[in-house]
């Protein structure tokens, strides 16, 4: 430290300097014992001080600690610089990550076939996707910064913006509207939908638009209401028109069945052959057969065109299955099926269209008497349930598989079989049966085999049932 013509002190800041011995242990050895030349040399730059004269085996141990002091240095030097360069290169592919993410977000907003744009409390756009620039025949570089105003100036522009400036503004609500635009030379519609986007202090901050062409659903759903306009003119053109004609020939036939009926009886006098007596009964089978299909028809058109109102009264089910039972019992006899009943005696008495429901029940008897085989049975029973009061028409017929009972209950619809070749109707039937139990807010069902059989069941709701404070009510 201390030597002709040389400052220690110096020196170590000048090889401190050198960029190849900044780090370099370094030792200053010194007979003088002093405090203030120790705090010199460490504040130039030494590592160690020592006394002289110098302790051999202190100093290696000193020198040996200092280069293993160094060595450690150097490798924490070495990690440290190894740790920053993978902190670099995470960081890269981080971004590189994000530029991906950021170009593949970008296409798929640019696929979709919908206008989008974002505009900030300005009313400027900060965002536009491909389709929006496309559409105002503009690039999207040109258009970010810029007003819709300043983009196009006309009407439409303008409302975009007060319609923004309302909803940044609190004024308006977010939500979504159609609305009818001039694109590419043609008026267009649009279902516009915007939402509102706040920065990380809670601030409103961006209008969100999006924007898709709607013009041919639009078409499509026009298309659609017209033709359903003259599906239901032609619907009721076509009711209208079977009323009418139901009406016109049932004055004529019910002439021919009085005036055959008068023949058939020889009500004026012998008509002078059996055989006239004979044709004169076919004329009043016949018409009265043909009757019957015409009121079937008229009835359906009526609950087609909800014409079709209940004449309700307080009735015995006992009573009506009893009417009922005598009109089908000659054409029973006639199929040899045996008629078999199942009403217990404690039924309670029902509120409802007395005709109706014997039309229900004639047209589900007789099916079954129909389709039933020589010798065989029909069950009409009745029971009552939670849901209300049930009747079931059950017969050990030809029955008929799934496709079939879907033929059985549509309209005009008969299933293709020998039996409806010999004995024919109109199909109507059981559509008609559906439709007035409906009438009344019950449901019927069908449950069929194949060669088993078939059962069809009849569910009135229970309000319908009179409880016994409703029947001392009405006495």
């Amino acid at each position: 430290m201390k030597m002709p013509e040389l400052d220690g002190a110096a020196l170590i800041r000048q090889f401190r300097k050198l960029a190849a011995c900044a780090d370099v242990p370094i030792m200053v050895i010194t007979a003088y014992e002093d405090r203030d030349l120790r705090l010199q040399a460490l504040e130039s730059g030494a590592t160690d001080f020592l006394l002289s004269p110098v302790d051999h085996h202190e100093f290696r141990v000193r020198s040996r600690n200092l280069l293993m002091l160094r060595r450690q240095q150097l490798l924490l030097k070495e990690r440290a610089s190894s740790l920053e360069e993978q902190m670099i290169a995470k960081e890269r592919r981080h971004k590189e990550a994000l530029r991906e993410s950021h170009a593949l977000l970008m296409r798929v907003i640019d696929a979709i076939p919908v206008m989008v744009s974002a505009t900030d409390r300005d009313g400027r756009f900060v965002f536009v996707n491909d389709l929006y620039a496309r559409r105002l025949g503009r690039p999207a570089a040109a258009i970010i910064g810029l007003t819709p105003a300043a983009v196009r100036d006309d009407l439409q522009a303008r409302a975009a913006m007060e319609r923004d400036r309302r909803i940044i503004t609190g004024l308006d609500a977010t939500g979504a509207y159609e609305e009818s635009v001039p694109l590419d030379g043609e008026r267009r519609v649009l279902l516009t939908s915007k939402a509102l986007l706040h920065d990380p202090g809670g601030r409103p901050s961006l209008v969100v638009t999006a924007s898709l062409d709607i013009t041919d659903r639009k078409e499509a759903e026009l298309a659609l209401v017209a033709a359903k306009e003259e599906a239901e003119l032609a619907s009721r053109t076509k009711t209208e028109f079977l009323a009418n004609m139901s009406h016109e020939l049932r004055t004529p036939l019910n002439a021919i069945i009085g005036f055959s009926q008068v023949m058939a009886d020889e009500v004026m006098g012998p008509l002078g052959s059996a055989r006239y007596t004979g044709y004169a009964r076919d004329i009043c089978s016949s018409a009265q057969h043909l009757l019957g299909i015409i009121s079937d028809i008229l009835d359906v058109s009526k609950l087609e065109a909800g014409r079709v109102d209940l004449d309700e009264q307080e009735i015995e089910i006992a009573q009506v299955a009893q009417d009922v039972l005598q009109l089908v019992g000659e054409r029973a006899r006639a199929l040899e099926v045996a008629i078999e009943t199942d009403l217990p005696p404690a039924l309670p008495r029902l509120r409802a269209d007395a005709l109706k429901l014997k039309q229900v029940l004639l047209n589900l008897i007789t099916n079954a008497i129909k389709f039933s085989h020589a010798g065989g049975s029909v069950l009409l029973s009745a029971r009552q349930t939670a849901e209300g009061l049930t009747l079931a028409v059950i017969d050990h017929g030809i029955g008929m598989d799934e496709v079939e009972v879907a033929t059985a209950v549509t309209r005009f619809g008969q299933v293709a079989s020998t039996w409806s070749r010999k004995h024919p109707g109109t199909g109507l039937g059981l559509p008609l049966a559906i439709g007035l139990i409906e009438l009344h807010g019950g449901r019927l069902g069908i449950e069929s085999r194949k060669g088993v059989g078939t059962t069809v069941s009849v569910t009135l709701p229970a309000e319908r049932i009179i409880t016994l404070p409703d029947a001392a009510a009405s006495a």
